[in-house]
C-alpha cells in the first residue's frame, strides 16, 4: 500500500514583538552623562561670555572646539570608543602639547622681565602716570604732627577746613601706596575746641616744644606725603605745600604713538629688534614697562653668534646632558650591583637590606637634598668634619664649579638608587634560571654568565625605564635649586 502524500504545513510566525532599545542606550548612564555634559556646556557657556568681554578669541576658540568635541564624543552612538580615551587626551593636550606649543611660541617673542603684558595693558600703565612739578606753585596747608611712639603722622588743614592726614616718608624713599586716612574714620577728638583734633586713633598731637624737641631729630623738610593725585611737601614746622599732579603721557592711537605732555616730545614703537616692544623717546628713553612682541629668529642667531650667551649656553646645555647621563649610570649601576648581590642564593637577611635599601626612596626628595646641603657644608658640614680626620682640606661641596657638580651627582645617586634596586629585583626573578645553570655547566664563569644572559635579558625589561630616568633628570630641576640654588656663577657670563 502506497504511504500517504505528506501535507505541508504552514510554518508558524510569533507576533511581531515591540523592538526593545538598547539598555545603554537610554539607560542610567545615559542620563548621567547627559547631566554632566548639560552642567559642563552651562560653564563653558558663562566661560565663554568672559572670554568674549575679555577680547581672548584664541582662548575661547579653543574653548568652542572643546565644549563641541566633548558633546560630539559622548552623545553620538558612533564615538562609544573614543569616550574612553578622551579624558586622557584632554589632559595631555592641556599640559604637554599646549606648553610646548607655547613655549615654542615664546622663542620667537622678547617676553622677558619687562615684557610680560599685552600692548593695551602697557598703555593703560603709563598713562596712568602722574607728574609733579615740584616748582610749581602749591597751595600751603597748616601742618600738625601727631606721634604714637616711634611713628609719626602729618595733618594737614587748609583754610577752608580740609583735612590731610597721612603717614610721611623720605624724598629718597619710594612712594606709599593709600599713604592718607580720612582722620574722622580713625576717631578724631578736639578736646580744647580749637577746631585741629588732638588725638587722632592712637596717635596724640605734639606740642610746640615736643615739636622743636622733634625737629632736632628729623629733617621735617624732608618729609612727603604721598596723596592720590600729588603730594604734600613739609615747608618749616607749621605749613605743607600741595602740589598736584598732572598727567604726563597721552597715548595717541591714530599714529600709534606716545605723546610726553611734559617734556612736549613723541615716543613711538621702537622699531629694531633691541627696542621692539618698547615706546621709545625722542631723547632717547625707554618707557617701561614693554609689551611682547614677535621679533622673529633674534633669540636663536643671538644663541649660535652672540659669544656672551653662546659659550653659557652651551656649556650649560652639555652638563645637563652629561648630569642626566651620569646619573642614570651611576644609579643604575648601584642599585644592579646591591640587586645582584641581595638575590645571591649564599646572601643572609635578604629582607632586612632590602628594607634598608629601599629607606632613602621613603624619605621625601627635597627633604633629603636639604640634609644633604647642610652635610656638604664647607665649614660646619660633618662631609667635611670627616675628610679633616684624614688630612684633607675642606672642600667647597657647593661653591667651587668642579666640586658642585661631584655633589649634584653624588645626591642624586642617593635618590635615585632605591628606584634602580627596586626595578632591577623585579626584573632579576623574572630571568629563568634555568638559562643561568645551562651557562655554568657549559663553563661560564659568574661574569660571562651576567654578561651574556643576565644583563642581555635585563636590558629588554629595564630598557624603557632608564630612557624614561634619562628624561627625569634632563628636566630634574628640583636638586639642582634646592642644593646649589644653581650655582656658583658663570663668571663673565651674559645670562
Amino acid at each position: 500500500m502506497p504511504p500517504a502524500p505528506a501535507t505541508e504545513t504552514a510554518p508558524q510566525t510569533a507576533p511581531p514583538r515591540r523592538p526593545r532599545r538598547h539598555p545603554m542606550e537610554y539607560g542610567r548612564g545615559f542620563w548621567v552623562r547627559l547631566a554632566l555634559l548639560a552642567l559642563l556646556d552651562a560653564v563653558s557657556v558663562y566661560a565663554a561670555i568672559v572670554l568674549a568681554s575679555d577680547g581672548a578669541w584664541l582662548f575661547l576658540a579653543a574653548l568652542a572646539v572643546g565644549a563641541v568635541f566633548f558633546n560630539w564624543v559622548y552623545l553620538w552612538p558612533g564615538t562609544r570608543a573614543l569616550r574612553w580615551v578622551t579624558p586622557g587626551l584632554i589632559l595631555m593636550i592641556a599640559f604637554l602639547v599646549v606648553p610646548i606649543l607655547y613655549t615654542f611660541f615664546i622663542s620667537f617673542t622678547n617676553w622677558s622681565t619687562g615684557n610680560i603684558l599685552n600692548k593695551q595693558q602697557v598703555i593703560d600703565i603709563i598713562e596712568s602716570r602722574a607728574f609733579v612739578d615740584r616748582d610749581a606753585p602749591g597751595e600751603l596747608y597748616d601742618l600738625y604732627v601727631f606721634r604714637d611712639g616711634d611713628e609719626i603722622r602729618l595733618l594737614l588743614v587748609s583754610g577752608a577746613g580740609d583735612l590731610i592726614f597721612g603717614e610721611p616718608r623720605l624724598r629718597s624713599e619710594e612712594p606709599l601706596e593709600g599713604a592718607t586716612q580720612d582722620p574722622n574714620d580713625l576717631g578724631a577728638t578736639d578736646e580744647d575746641g580749637d577746631g585741629i583734633p588732638d588725638q587722632i586713633g592712637s596717635f596724640r598731637r605734639l606740642s610746640r616744644a615736643e615739636l622743636f624737641a622733634l625737629a632736632n631729630q628729623i629733617d621735617f623738610e624732608e618729609l612727603i606725603v604721598d596723596l592720590p593725585d600729588g603730594i604734600v611737601e613739609v615747608v618749616g614746622l607749621s605749613q605743607g605745600r600741595v602740589v598736584v599732579a598732572s598727567r604726563q603721557y597721552r597715548y595717541d592711537e591714530t599714529e600709534d604713538v606716545m605723546l610726553d605732555l611734559v617734556n612736549d616730545q613723541r615716543c613711538p614703537p621702537g622699531d629694531t629688534t633691541e627696542t621692539r616692544g618698547n615706546f621709545i623717546c625722542e631723547d632717547g628713553t625707554v618707557l617701561s614697562p614693554g609689551w611682547v612682541a614677535v621679533i622673529g629668529l633674534s633669540n636663536y642667531s643671538d644663541v649660535l653668534t652672540d659669544p656672551n650667551i653662546r659659550g653659557p649656553f652651551f656649556g650649560v646645555f652639555v652638563w645637563n646632558v652629561v648630569f642626566a647621563l651620569m646619573s642614570v649610570v651611576l644609579t643604575f649601576a648601584l642599585g644592579l650591583g646591591l640587586a645582584l648581590t641581595v638575590q645571591h642564593e649564599r646572601f643572609r637577611g635578604k629582607l632586612f637590606f632590602r628594607s634598608m635599601f629601599i629607606l632613602p626612596y621613603a624619605v621625601p626628595a627635597f627633604l633629603s637634598i636639604l640634609i644633604w646641603q647642610g652635610l656638604l657644608n664647607t665649614q660646619f658640614g660633618q662631609v667635611n668634619e670627616l675628610l679633616g680626620n684624614f688630612g684633607v682640606g675642606p672642600v667647597r661641596w657647593l661653591t667651587d664649579p668642579y666640586w658642585a657638580k661631584v655633589a649634584v651627582l653624588l645626591v642624586n645617586t642617593w635618590l635615585g638608587f632605591p628606584y634602580m634596586f627596586l626595578i632591577s629585583m623585579g626584573a632579576l626573578t623574572s630571568i629563568p634560571a634555568e638559562l643561568q645553570e645551562a651557562a655554568r655547566v657549559d663553563g661560564a664563569g659568574a661574569f660571562s654568565v651576567f654578561r651574556r644572559i643576565t644583563f642581555p635579558l635585563l636590558m629588554v625589561a629595564l630598557a624603557p625605564l632608564l630612557i624614561g630616568s634619562f628624561a627625569f633628570n634632563f628636566n630634574n630641576f628640583v636638586i639642582i635649586y634646592l642644593l646649589t640654588t644653581g650655582g656658583p656663577p658663570i663668571l663673565n657670563a651674559a645670562v
